[in-house]
C-alpha cells in the first residue's frame, strides 16, 4: 500500500534475515569496494545496465573519485575501474551512455550549465574526461536515455527552441534542433503560453518509468514526460479543459502535438482540478470539484471513449479496494475518510493526480491530491540514497539520473489523500480483489545494511536493491520481485 508508516508500527518491518522467508527476494552477488583507497565518504551510487546484453556497472561515487564495477547478465563480478580525480564543481550525476563496452557517465554543476563526462573504457582499462556547457538563455531540462544512448532535451528561453543533444564517442555533444509545430500551447487560463516557458520553471520535471508505483506526490505534476519506444512524450495538464500533448521522434527531431478533453468540461469552478497519466496505450482523464468526481479511459492512439468512472459527493465510491486514507498528517500519520464529500474536498484543495500500474493482470489506479508542506526548500523529502544526489557536499536533489529511485523517495510523509482501486484488462472493477502490496513496501520490510550507498534500480522485469556494509565495504545486490 503506499508505505504505510502505521505498518511499521504494527511491526512488519520485523522480518527474518533468510532469502527463504521472503520468497520474493534473492542476493544476486556482492562485492569488496577494494578501489576505494582514500578516506572521504561515499557520496551515491549509479547503477548502469546496458540493454543489449543485459552486463551493468554500478558506479560508487566519493567526492573525489569514481569507481565502477562491471557484471555481467548473471551479475558475477568481470572487471573493475577507478577514474581519476574529478574535479569538485560537478556534483549531479545526471545520466550515462554505452558504446560498446566503454560506459560514460555525465555529472553537472549545480546550476546544470556546465558539464563533464567521465570514459570507463574496460578494453583499455582507462578513464578519461570531457566538458562542455550550454550556450547562454539555453536551459537544461531533462536526460533521455533510450538504448543506451543518453540524449539531453534543453530550452531557449528566448527564442522559445527546443533542442536535442546527443554524444559521440568521445563524449562531445551533438546539438540537434527539435522540428515545432508551434512553440504555443494553451496555459492556465486558455492564453497562449511558449512551451519552453512551461519546461524551464523552477519546478524541475519528473520522467515516469512504465511498471513502477509512482506516488500521489510525484503523478500530480502538471507537466510530465515520458519515453515510448523511440519517442519522447511531455504532457501538459495546466489547462483545465484538455491534456495537450507534445510527441518528439528522438531520431528524425521531428514533434507533433494532439489533444485530448477532460472531464467535466461544462463545469467552470475555481476549485476544480484535473490532470492525466500516461500507461501504455491509454490516457487516464481526472478531474474534481468539491461536488463531484470524474475519471475517463481514453485511448491515446485514436481518443476514442472507453470507460468512465465517476461519484458526487453524496454518494459511495464503489470503485475504490481500500478506504479514503490520509497520510502525512502532523499529529496523526495515518487516518481513514468515511464521506466522499471529505474526500472530494481534500483532492480539490490539493493536488490532484492518477496513477496506474500493472500488476499480473490486474490494473491498480492510485487516485488522490496532496499538499506541498515546507521542509527547507520544499518538495520532496528524499533519502540519502537518492540517484542523483549532488556528491561531495550539499546541494539541490535532483532526479534526472535513476526514476526508479525517484519514484521510491516520492512516498515521503508529505500530507496526501488517496484512493485506490483494482480494474480488470477491461477497466471493470473487480471490488473482491485486495490491493497488491508495493513493490517498495516489499523493499523496506527486507533488512538494509546502511543508508550509504543505498540505491533502487530497475533491471528487466524485476527491482533490485543495492545497499553496503560499511565495516567489510562489502557492497550486497538483491533482487525483488511483485
Amino acid at each position: 500500500m503506499m508505505r504505510k508508516s502505521f505498518l511499521k508500527a504494527l511491526g512488519f518491518i520485523v522480518v527474518t534475515l533468510t532469502v527463504i522467508a521472503l520468497p520474493a527476494q534473492t542476493q544476486l552477488t556482492n562485492f569488496r569496494n577494494v578501489l576505494k583507497q582514500n578516506s572521504t565518504d561515499i557520496k551515491d551510487v549509479i547503477p548502469i545496465v546496458n540493454k543489449e546484453n543485459g552486463n551493468s556497472v554500478i558506479f560508487i561515487a566519493d567526492a573525489k573519485n569514481v569507481y565502477g564495477y562491471k557484471l555481467n547478465d548473471q551479475f558475477q563480478l568481470i572487471d573493475k575501474l577507478a577514474s581519476d580525480t574529478k574535479k569538485r564543481k560537478y556534483k549531479v550525476f545526471i545520466g550515462a551512455d554505452i558504446h560498446d563496452e566503454d560506459y560514460r557517465i555525465f555529472l553537472s554543476n549545480p546550476n546544470k550549465n556546465k558539464f563533464t563526462s567521465i570514459n570507463f573504457s574496460y578494453s583499455s582499462k582507462s578513464t578519461n574526461h570531457n566538458e562542455f556547457e550550454l550556450p547562454l538563455y539555453e536551459y537544461f531540462i531533462q536526460t533521455i536515455s533510450p538504448a543506451n544512448k543518453l540524449h539531453f532535451l534543453t530550452a531557449n528561453k528566448l527564442s522559445g527552441e527546443l533542442f536535442l543533444y546527443n554524444f559521440d564517442a568521445d563524449g562531445s555533444p551533438i546539438k540537434n534542433k527539435i522540428d515545432l509545430e508551434s512553440t504555443l500551447i494553451a496555459g492556465k487560463n486558455g492564453k497562449a503560453v511558449r512551451i519552453a516557458n512551461l519546461l524551464t520553471t523552477p519546478d524541475k520535471i519528473n520522467k515516469f518509468e512504465k511498471d513502477v508505483p509512482n506516488s500521489i506526490e510525484a503523478v500530480s505534476d502538471k507537466t510530465k514526460i515520458y519515453v515510448r519506444n523511440n519517442e519522447i512524450v511531455i504532457t501538459f495538464d495546466q489547462n483545465k479543459e484538455k491534456t495537450q500533448v507534445l510527441t518528439i521522434d528522438i531520431e528524425t527531431k521531428k514533434s507533433s502535438m494532439k489533444t485530448f478533453e477532460k472531464p467535466l468540461l461544462n463545469i467552470n469552478s475555481p476549485r476544480k482540478k484535473t490532470n492525466s497519466f500516461l500507461y501504455d496505450k491509454y490516457i487516464f482523464e481526472v478531474a474534481a470539484t468539491k461536488d463531484i468526481f470524474s475519471m475517463q479511459i481514453l485511448n491515446y492512439n485514436s481518443g476514442a471513449f472507453i470507460k468512465e468512472y465517476a461519484v458526487n459527493k453524496n454518494e459511495t465510491i464503489a470503485f475504490k479496494n481500500t478506504p479514503i486514507i490520509q497520510e502525512g498528517a502532523v499529529y496523526n500519520s495515518y487516518r481513514e475518510l468515511e464521506k466522499t464529500k471529505k474526500f472530494l474536498r481534500k483532492i480539490t484543495a490539493e493536488n490532484i493526480g492518477v496513477s496506474v500500474i500493472k500488476v499480473a493482470d490486474d490494473y491498480l489506479f492510485t487516485i488522490g491530491g496532496y499538499v506541498k508542506q515546507a521542509r527547507g526548500g520544499g518538495g520532496f523529502m528524499m533519502g540519502p540514497g537518492f540517484g542523483g544526489i549532488p556528491i561531495g557536499g550539499a546541494g539541490n536533489v535532483t532526479f534526472f539520473f535513476n526514476p526508479t529511485m525517484f519514484a521510491y523517495n516520492s512516498f515521503s510523509s508529505t500530507k496526501s489523500t488517496r484512493i485506490e482501486g483494482v480494474f480488470n484488462d477491461n477497466f471493470e472493477h473487480s471490488p473482491e480483489k485486495e490491493v497488491p502490496e508495493n513493490i517498495f513496501d516489499k523493499i523496506d520490510k527486507h533488512p538494509t545494511k546502511s543508508e550509504v550507498a543505498k540505491t533502487i534500480f530497475k533491471y528487466k522485469d524485476f527491482f533490485i536493491k543495492g545497499d553496503m556494509d560499511t565495516k567489510t565495504k562489502t557492497y550486497y545486490l538483491t533482487k525483488f520481485t511483485q
